[in-house]
């Protein structure tokens, strides 16, 4: 243990967390991007985020949905480590540790398993609910604890609120679309996924920035 302790304080040292997330950020919008090209069918309107892995162009989506996984584990497990030792609530850190690692996780699993196979498609939506269910949760005590770090700018906390906020929206979206006489209302949950997808990017991005920048 004490040696696994060394290993991450020198990953830290080295500010891997803000290298970490530019990489999570850089393979999972050229995974998307690839996969829009090849697939012109593809309509914002109509069709969730993940239904990019059928078309032409669905393994450069699942490649980068992976490797935007991995990269972002490493990072949330390397910002845990930038945390004051003496004033950050241990029990927060604790939970923010464990429900990061999960989302991350389903996150991976969104790729590994994505496609027209019911046993699939079943395994991809449980792990998309559990990503975005825990996503709130440790994006919500990231934050907490960034607000009170002095070596975070508040501004990077206010906004992961927001980002939080935002995927709750989304949830109960995702649950209200279920309800009869309701699905057709909520055409727009489509654009609202792919709403919070670009916010989760920028609040990673002002994470890293910020971490790189003032040398965390």
């Amino acid at each position: 243990m004490e040696n696994l302790k060394k290993i991450f304080d020198n990953i830290q040292k080295t500010k891997l967390a803000g290298i970490f997330g530019i990489l999570s950020i850089t393979f999972g919008l050229i995974g998307d991007f690839i996969a829009l090209i090849l697939f012109p069918e593809y309509d914002f309107m109509r069709s969730a985020v993940s239904y990019l892995c059928i078309g032409p162009g669905g393994v450069f989506f699942q490649i980068g949905t992976v490797f935007s996984g991995i990269f972002a584990l490493g990072f949330v497990l390397c910002i845990i480590l930038t945390f004051d030792e003496e004033s950050a609530n241990v029990n927060i850190k604790k939970w923010a540790k464990i429900l990061a690692v999960i989302s991350c996780v389903s996150f991976i699993n969104l790729g590994l398993f994505c496609g027209t196979n019911p046993i699939i498609e079943i395994i991809h939506g449980v792990s998309a609910v559990i990503s975005w269910l825990s996503g709130i949760g440790y994006i919500t005590l990231f934050s907490i604890l960034m607000l009170k770090d002095s070596k975070y700018s508040k501004i990077t906390a206010y906004i992961g609120y927001i980002v939080s906020s935002g995927l709750s929206c989304m949830v109960l979206l995702f649950i209200l679309y279920y309800f009869p006489g309701i699905k057709d209302v909520l055409k727009i949950l489509p654009l609202v996924e792919w709403y919070n997808t670009f916010a989760l990017i920028f609040w990673y991005l002002v994470v890293s920035i910020n971490i790189l920048i003032k040398k965390i």
